[in-house]
């Protein structure tokens, strides 16, 4: 174990100057590409022939390259100088939903000279000169769970060293495959994936390797689920965990480290695939991408994300993928050993919850450990809260979990959305909800399109108050969009309960696949649960 960064310190030190908000001015910062040139995310309208797409994608000299299935998004090859034109022809073809190039996203870290002997942001006591107590609240939370070796979290970055002394245990393996067999045994389009994905160069070994991306994906695994109580290293959040390294980013112009939304899109289908339910992503961007905001709307996991280190106001300035407005993904922006905002953090209303992010010590590739800052070292503290509650009680669903990070947060009067820092033992030990909602399906729930099918939604208040509560039921597609069937504010007395039974037809039309029926009830600030039934469509 050692504290010194060895030879990554220059290639580093390339990505604080390209990374760092505040001292680079505009002028003298290498340009970054905004997308991957000759390529193109093309979705089109789901009443195109197969006829009509070749035609289409005839005229614009496109090739397919790849699609994704999850989303039925295609990416296509184009003359390499003729993306804008192909959009710009694509986007006035009716039978196209969308298209847009295939951009490009940066990492959101940069590292820091100062060598310190502890942890802060888990439990600071002042060492660092900082505020007592500007911390998650770590170890009291490890009081109750130390976290649960089942529970799988994706880590969507430059890979990870899975050879470190403070990782190895830790490593996601995947069960369903035989190493080095060369066969898919398990049928997920991925040739011997033992320990997850490189897809950024398409190939079975995410290992952290790219030099100039500084270790970025193996200290942020490190602060998710470093393997803790072994006597040496760092401790994660989770000390029992399985990290999925998916690697996304790479070298690019010999420079830059980035990843691309094809990338994107494809990791975060591998992980739905493979049924993780949190992932983190200390990565962002511009501009929008409909092509990521599907992929995350359909995989129904907690997709923690940095909030960017612009030191600029989200709302006006938006990051991306933090900026996506979608119920799963947690925008996370970062403190120091004060709780004050960092300087280089973005912030706004867009922005959900803070935690440390400045002088966070973690683990570097080849056994080593180095303080970093950024928003990328604020989210995986978030990331691995996530999977602390949802390790601890597998009941939850994703809002459910991020109701509980957030409205568990402690105030700090910061500019954002909860103004609140990150609290780990009081998300975990969070009250039951004091309404709680049951969706009971009355019949069968594998049915046909066209079928009738009935279900009862009650809810009950188990405090000792009247409560005002909002309650909703809405269809699940499984695209991962919703439909709203339901919604009334309903106040019930001490102890008192409701009920009502439900019936809807199936349109004839329906695409087979997995619906979700899910019910919620929230009483502002106080409570929040949800229920859901899973209906199988068949034909």
């Amino acid at each position: 174990m050692q504290l010194t960064k060895k030879g990554i310190i220059a290639s580093l030190a390339i990505m604080a100057l390209l990374s760092m908000a505040g001292p680079v001015s505009a002028a003298s910062e290498p340009q970054r590409p905004e997308f991957v040139p000759g390529e193109v995310l093309i979705k089109f309208n789901t009443n195109a022939t197969a006829e009509e797409t070749n035609s289409i994608l005839q005229k614009i000299q496109g090739k397919l390259k790849k699609k994704f299935n999850q989303t039925d998004i295609q990416l296509v090859n184009v003359p390499v100088d003729t993306v804008k034109k192909a959009i710009r022809q694509l986007k006035l073809n009716p039978l196209i939903k969308f298209a847009e190039p295939n951009y490009l996203r940066y990492l959101n870290t940069f590292p820091d000279d100062l060598q310190f002997s502890d942890m802060w942001g888990l439990d600071n006591e002042g060492q660092t000169g900082g505020t007592i107590n500007a911390d998650i609240n770590a170890p009291e939370a490890w009081d109750i769970s130390t976290g649960n070796a089942n529970m799988v979290v994706a880590v969507l970055d430059s890979g990870a060293d899975m050879e470190h002394e403070d990782l190895a245990a830790n490593i996601w393996t995947n069960p369903g495959e035989i190493p080095e067999n060369g066969i898919d045994d398990d049928g997920n389009g991925y040739i011997d994936d033992i320990h997850g994905w490189d897809f950024a160069y398409n190939e079975n070994d995410p290992s952290d390797t790219d030099t100039i991306c500084g270790g970025h994906g193996t200290h942020t695994a490190g602060t998710i689920g470093a393997v803790g109580n072994n006597g040496i290293g760092v401790a994660g959040i989770n000390w029992d965990v399985q990290i999925m390294p998916l690697k996304i980013f790479k070298k690019t112009l010999f420079i830059f480290c980035s990843t691309s939304s094809a990338d994107i899109v494809e990791a975060i289908q591998y992980a739905t695939t493979m049924g993780v339910r949190v992932s983190n992503n200390s990565y962002g961007g511009g501009p929008f991408s409909q092509s990521e905001y599907d992929a995350i709307q359909a995989s129904d996991m907690v997709f923690v994300a940095a909030a960017g280190n612009e030191g600029v106001n989200n709302d006006t300035t938006p990051s991306y993928p933090a900026n996506y407005d979608l119920d799963n993904i947690i925008a996370v922006a970062a403190t120091d050993h004060n709780d004050d905002l960092a300087a280089f953090s973005n912030f706004g209303t867009s922005v959900d919850i803070a935690a440390p992010g400045v002088d966070i010590l973690s683990t570097i590739p080849y056994d080593s450990y180095d303080f970093f800052d950024g928003t990328s070292m604020a989210s995986p503290h978030v990331a691995g809260a996530a999977a602390l509650l949802i390790g601890f009680d597998s009941t939850l669903t994703p809002r459910e979990a991020k109701w509980d990070l957030l409205q568990g947060a402690d105030d700090k009067g910061l500019p954002i959305l909860t103004s609140s820092r990150l609290n780990l033992y009081n998300s975990l030990t969070m009250p039951p909800p004091a309404v709680t909602v049951a969706v009971t399906p009355s019949g069968p729930t594998v049915v046909h399109p066209g079928d009738l099918i009935s279900y009862n939604v009650s809810i009950s208040n188990s405090s000792m108050e009247y409560l005002n509560t909002q309650v909703s039921l809405v269809a699940l597609k499984p695209n991962g969009s919703e439909i709203q069937l339901s919604s009334a504010n309903v106040t019930l007395a001490p102890g008192d309960s409701k009920d009502k039974d439900f019936n809807l037809n199936l349109p004839v039309t329906l695409p087979e696949g997995d619906y979700r029926i899910s019910g919620r009830a929230e009483v502002s600030d106080v409570s929040f649960d949800e229920d859901q039934v899973t209906y199988s469509i068949v034909r």
